[in-house]
């Protein structure tokens, strides 16, 4: 019998009664192992010319958030700097890389159906806009028939929890109607700021949709996104039917879970000149030899989590992983699944973070006048309270 087992092994398994289970046929005698070629493609490295340019998808903002906090959203400056310098990053399994390649499929499904209702018009729209060195492809451009104008639209895709509560609204008493990711409206944002050369060919287009699939039960839900100034200005989001999506002002008394009265605002902050000003100050960091300022937080302070277990943002399960070890890098998701947490905190949550000056203004909510006066300024204001 064929076996990679020693021996010995055989022989034992044998007075065992056990060696009918093994099962070590040739390897020439096999059927074609589909599974095994399909992820060895998944996997295989692929060879593509860069441009140079920077991507829409590397957006990042400094806002207020709902709670009064500076902080930033998007891509980290620091994360870009690692793998553009080379450092070495965890290779994707084929899993992973599986459910990147769902997203691509649903897109064809979805543009098949398009064109099939007589509403598509283009897909994968190359946009390059050279002043900025940044460039995106739109996924798809259909036609409203009835309002005789062009729609640009962005397919995302996802599932579980926290994709749930985020763009479904289950559970989620910040935003009960749901809320597109930060970063895809940044993304798209990008779009409806150089979309004057695609009205040339095809018409206006006064907004953009977000058009979400879950791949778990294939639901699906749209969002709207506007400029406030045509090609310039805040996001304007809001749901499919034209209702400008806000943070719940009743949420301390809808969340069981927030422990104080919390005060809760439109994001502040958010527009297209300040996603613009974080991208040249991205390719200043880029040509530095040091790495940036952190701008995520591995471990969150102790200020900072009992502020957030407080206001109901931190489950009790992760504020008490939090309390059960100084060691627990229980902070923002970005930094969690980052390939450069390790190099980038050489001594996990115990790394010294006293000097990244982003990170330490998250600790500061701010009042309304406060927040005007830092979006304006850049700097926190004397008064600001921790």
């Amino acid at each position: 019998m064929s076996s990679d087992l020693s021996d010995e092994a055989l022989e034992f398994l044998q007075r065992m009664g056990e060696d009918q289970d093994i099962w070590n046929p040739d390897p020439s005698e096999l059927p074609l192992q589909l599974t095994d070629v399909t992820d060895q493609q998944l996997i295989a490295p692929e060879y593509r010319g860069s441009s140079g340019m920077l991507y829409v998808t590397q957006s990042s903002c400094e806002i207020v958030d709902e709670f009064g906090r500076p902080t930033v959203i998007g891509k980290c400056h620091r994360q870009l700097w690692y793998k553009k310098k080379g450092f070495k990053s965890e290779p994707w399994d084929a899993v992973s890389l599986r459910r990147m390649t769902y997203g691509v499929w649903i897109e064809d499904a979805l543009q098949d159906q398009w064109k099939k209702a007589g509403i598509y018009v283009q897909n994968n729209v190359k946009l390059r806009a050279h002043e900025y060195n940044v460039s995106g492809e739109i996924d798809a451009i259909v036609f409203d028939a009835a309002k005789q104008h062009p729609v640009i639209v962005e397919v995302k895709s996802g599932y579980g929890y926290t994709f749930n509560k985020n763009v479904f609204g289950k559970s989620n008493h910040l935003y009960p109607e749901g809320m597109p990711h930060m970063d895809y409206i940044m993304q798209v944002m990008w779009y409806l700021h150089l979309r004057e050369s695609i009205e040339k060919v095809h018409g206006e287009s006064p907004y953009a949709l977000i058009y979400y699939i879950d791949r778990a039960d294939c639901r699906d839900k749209q969002f709207v996104v506007e400029l406030s100034e045509g090609y310039e200005g805040e996001a304007i989001v809001k749901t499919a039917t034209g209702k400008m999506i806000v943070p719940n002002p009743n949420y301390s008394q809808d969340n069981r879970y927030c422990k104080k009265d919390a005060e809760v605002r439109p994001i502040k902050g958010l527009t297209m000149q300040r996603i613009i000003d974080r991208f040249a100050e991205l390719e200043n960091k880029l040509a530095q030899d040091e790495p940036p300022e952190r701008e995520y937080f591995l471990r969150y302070p102790e200020s900072l989590a009992d502020d957030l277990f407080e206001l109901g943002q931190l489950s009790k399960s992760r504020y008490d992983q939090y309390n059960l070890s100084r060691n627990e890098p229980i902070g923002d998701f970005k930094c969690g699944f980052c390939d450069f947490s390790e190099v980038c905190y050489p001594k996990g949550a115990q790394t010294d973070i006293t000097n990244d000056s982003k990170l330490q203004m998250r600790l500061h909510r701010l009042t309304d006048k406060q927040a005007e006066e830092f979006i304006e300024s850049g700097e926190l204001p004397n008064d600001s309270q921790d």
